[in-house]
C-alpha cells in the first residue's frame, strides 16, 4: 500500500465568516455616533445654562450634576429590561427612538423663537420646561443604551470558537477607540460650532449624528446574533434579601448532613479562604488592603477554597443563609445554597461602593466648575497669519481624554509588569485607592489654579479683548494652567475608575455581573447627585454667611470663592480615603473553586496523530493559573490527554483590553 493511500488527506475547516469585520461595524457606528451626540449636547451645557439661560454657576453646576446623575441611574431601568423582558436588542431600539425625540426637542428648544431668554434676562417657566424636558428624556434614552450596547456586541460572538475569542478582546479595543474618538470630536468640533456658528446648530448636528446611530444600528439587524431574556440578576438580589429578612428567625440550620441529603451540596462559588489564602475575613496587606497577588487573579483565594474544601458557605452576611432554607410546596428550597452566595458577593461589594461615592463627587466638577473656571481665564491663541483663536473652555476636557488614552497602554504595558516584576503586585483595592489620592491632588491644584486667578483679578490684570466674554473680568492667565487639574483627573481615572469596574466585575459571579455593573453605574449617579447637593449647601451658606450676599459660587466666580470650594472638596475626599483606608483592610475577596474532571479509564483513548499546529488559547482568563492536578495514566501506559478543566461559573472570559473610565463607556 502506497503512503499516499496509507494517509487520508486533511480537510482544511472551512474558514468562517469574521463577525468583528462583518457584523460589528454596524454596533461600532451606533456606538461613534451616539457617543459624539451625548457628549456633543453635555460637554457644553454649563456655557449653556449660564450664558443663554441666564442661570448663575452654582444652579447650572446644580442643573447638569442632577442631569448627569439621571443618565446613570436610567441604565438601571434599561439593564432590567433588557435582561429580564424585552432583550438587549429591542430595548436599544426603543431607548434609541426616546434617545432621538429628546435630541429634537432640544435643537428645537434652542431654535425656535421665544423658547429661549434675552440676552441679560432669566428664563421664564416655560424656557426652563422645554430645555428640561428635553434633557430628561435624554437622560431616559441613555438608560436602554450605555448598559447594553457593549454587551450586545458582545453576544455576536461565540465563546467556543478560538476565531471568536480572539475577535471578542479586538471587538472591545476598537469599541472604546470609537467612544474616545466620538468624545474627541465633540469636545473640539461641536463646541466650537455651539459658541461659534450658533446653539440651535451646535445643538442640530448631535440630534442628526443620533439619528445616524439608530440608521446604522437598524441596518446590522439581520446579520444580529440574539440572547433570549432570563430572570433579570437584580431582581434574584431582591428575592434572596426578602426571603431572608422574612424568614422565621431560627430557621437556619448548618447542617452539612442536612444540606448534602437534600442533594444541594454544589461546589459554591465562595470558600472560606480568603484573599491571603487563610480562613476568616480577610486581612489586607499593602497599603490599601485587601492583598493576594494581581489585578484580578486573587489567587491566594483560590487556593484558600481548594484547601478549605468544597461546599463552605462563607462567613459574611451569615444572616442572608436564612434564604437558603425557605421551602415552597413540596418541601424543596426556593434558593439553593449557591444562589444566596453568589447574591452575598455583590453585596459584599456595598462598602466599596460607599466608599467611591465622593469620587464620583469630585469628577462632575470637570465638567461644571472646571469649565465655569476656564471661562475667566485667556483662552486667546495667536495664529501666524496674525490673528487669534479663542478656545472654547469646554474643549479642555480633551486633556482628559488623552491622558487617559496615553495612561492605559503605560499601566498596563508598563507599571503594572514593573511591579509584578518585582514582587509587589498592585491588587484592585490599592489601584483604587491611589486613585483616591490622585483625586485629592487635583482638588488642590485646581484649588490653587483659581487662587492664583483670583489674586490676578483683584489686582486689575485683565486680559485682553481677545476673550469674548471680557466684560466678565477674564483676566491675564492662560487657560492652559488648568492642564495639570485635568490631567490629574484623568490619572485618577486610570487608577480608580477602572479599578473599581474591574473589581465589581472580577468579585460578582458571572450569573450576577450585570448587576453588579448596574452597582458601578450607580455609584456614579448618587456621586453626581451628591455633587448637586453639595453645591446648593455651599451656595445657601455661604451666601448667608457674606455681608454682600454672593456667597462662595456666584453668577461672576470673580466675585465668588470656588477656590475654597475645592479645598473643602479636598479636605471631604480626604476624610473618604481613610474610610476607604479601613472598608479595604476589611474586605474579604471572593475565593473561587478550580477543580479538574477525569474521564474513568475505560473512557479514554489515545489522542490521535493531528498535524502540528498552535493550541487554542482557553477562553476563561484565570485557565493559566489553574491549580496542577494528577491526571491517570492513558492506554497502555502512555499519558493521557489532560481532562477539560471546569471551571467556577464566576470566572468566566474577561477581554484583555482595560474598560475605560464611566463617560468613555
Amino acid at each position: 500500500m502506497s503512503s499516499s493511500a496509507a494517509l487520508a488527506p486533511i480537510e482544511e475547516p472551512p474558514r468562517r465568516r469574521s463577525t468583528l469585520l462583518t457584523v460589528c461595524p454596524f454596533i461600532l457606528g451606533n456606538e461613534f455616533c451616539e457617543r459624539l451626540a451625548f457628549y456633543g449636547l453635555s460637554t457644553n451645557m454649563i456655557i449653556y445654562l449660564t450664558k443663554v439661560m441666564g442661570e448663575d454657576n452654582g444652579f447650572a453646576a446644580i442643573q447638569l450634576n442632577l442631569f448627569e446623575g439621571t443618565c446613570y441611574l436610567t441604565p438601571l431601568l434599561g439593564a432590567w429590561l433588557a435582561d429580564s423582558m424585552w432583550g438587549r436588542y429591542k430595548t436599544i431600539i426603543v431607548f434609541s427612538a426616546i434617545y432621538f425625540v429628546g435630541m429634537v426637542m432640544l435643537a428645537l428648544s434652542a431654535w425656535v423663537p421665544g423658547l429661549t431668554p434675552t440676552p441679560d434676562e432669566y428664563a421664564t417657566p416655560l424656557q426652563n420646561a422645554a430645555l428640561y424636558t428635553s434633557l430628561y428624556v435624554i437622560a431616559l434614552g441613555t438608560g436602554g443604551i450605555k448598559p447594553n450596547v457593549s454587551a450586545f456586541g458582545a453576544d455576536q460572538f461565540d465563546e467556543s470558537d478560538p476565531q471568536d475569542r480572539r475577535e471578542k478582546t479586538s471587538f472591545f479595543n476598537w469599541f472604546y477607540f470609537f467612544v474616545n474618538i466620538g468624545s474627541l470630536l465633540a469636545v473640539t468640533v461641536i463646541v466650537w460650532v455651539q459658541e461659534n456658528v450658533g446653539w440651535a446648530v451646535g445643538f442640530a448636528i448631535p440630534a442628526a449624528c443620533m439619528a445616524l446611530a439608530v440608521v446604522t444600528f437598524v441596518a446590522g439587524s439581520p446579520l444580529y446574533t440574539h440572547v433570549a431574556p432570563t430572570e433579570s440578576p437584580l431582581s434574584r438580589v431582591f428575592k434572596v434579601v426578602w426571603a431572608a429578612w422574612k424568614a422565621p428567625t431560627g430557621l437556619f440550620t448548618s447542617d452539612p448532613e442536612r444540606t448534602a441529603s437534600d442533594g444541594l451540596s454544589e461546589p459554591l462559588l465562595l470558600g472560606n479562604g480568603t484573599a491571603n489564602g487563610g480562613g476568616g475575613a480577610a486581612a489586607g496587606n499593602g497599603m490599601f488592603g485587601g492583598g493576594g497577588g494581581d489585578e484580578g487573579s486573587n489567587m491566594g483565594g483560590m487556593r484558600g477554597t481548594v484547601e478549605g474544601g468544597i461546599g463552605r458557605r462563607s462567613q459574611s452576611l451569615q444572616w442572608l443563609n436564612k434564604a437558603a432554607e425557605v421551602r415552597v410546596a413540596g418541601g424543596a428550597r426556593r434558593f439553593t445554597v449557591r444562589q444566596v452566595e453568589e447574591v452575598k458577593l455583590v453585596l459584599r461589594l456595598l462598602p466599596i461602593f460607599g466608599a467611591t461615592l465622593l469620587y464620583w463627587t469630585i469628577y462632575m466638577q470637570m465638567g461644571s466648575f472646571f469649565v465655569a473656571q476656564g471661562v475667566c481665564m485667556d483662552r486667546t491663541i495667536s495664529l501666524p497669519g496674525g490673528g487669534t483663536f479663542v478656545i472654547p473652555a469646554a474643549s479642555l476636557s480633551m486633556i482628559n481624554t488623552l491622558a487617559i488614552v496615553v495612561l492605559i497602554p503605560m499601566y498596563d504595558k508598563l507599571l503594572a509588569p514593573a511591579l509584578r516584576k518585582a514582587g509587589r503586585p498592585i491588587t484592585l483595592l490599592q489601584r483604587i485607592g491611589w486613585g483616591l489620592v490622585v483625586c485629592v491632588a487635583a482638588m488642590l491644584l485646581a484649588a490653587w489654579v483659581e487662587w492664583k486667578r483670583l489674586a490676578l483679578f483683584h489686582g486689575g490684570k485683565y486680559s485682553g479683548d481677545g476673550a469674548a466674554d471680557n466684560h466678565h473680568g477674564v483676566v491675564a492667565m492662560s487657560v492652559w494652567w488648568q492642564i495639570p487639574q485635568y490631567l490629574a483627573v484623568g490619572l485618577s481615572e486610570v487608577f480608580t475608575s477602572i479599578g473599581q469596574l474591574e473589581l465589581f466585575y472580577d468579585q460578582a459571579p458571572d450569573v450576577m455581573r450585570s448587576c453588579s455593573m448596574a452597582l458601578q453605574l450607580l455609584s456614579v449617579a448618587i456621586g453626581s447627585y451628591l455633587s448637586g447637593a453639595l453645591v446648593l449647601g455651599a451656595s445657601v451658606i455661604t451666601s448667608r454667611m457674606d455681608p454682600s450676599g454672593q456667597g462662595w459660587l456666584p453668577k461672576d466666580l470673580n466675585q465668588g470663592r470656588l477656590d475654597l470650594f475645592f479645598l473643602c472638596l479636598a479636605a471631604l475626599m480626604f476624610v473618604n480615603l481613610l474610610l476607604f483606608l479601613w472598608v479595604a483592610a476589611r474586605y474579604e475577596y471572593k475565593a473561587v473553586e478550580h477543580k479538574r474532571v477525569a474521564l474513568p479509564r475505560q473512557q479514554q483513548r489515545p489522542p490521535r496523530p493531528r498535524p502540528p499546529q498552535m493550541p487554542p488559547r482557553s477562553a476563561p482568563v484565570a485557565a493559566s493559573r489553574a491549580l496542577p492536578q494528577a491526571v491517570p495514566a492513558g492506554v497502555g501506559g502512555t499519558p493521557a490527554s489532560p481532562a477539560p478543566a471546569i471551571f467556577s461559573r464566576s470566572v468566566t472570559f474577561m477581554p484583555k483590553s482595560p474598560a475605560m473610565p464611566a463617560p468613555f463607556r
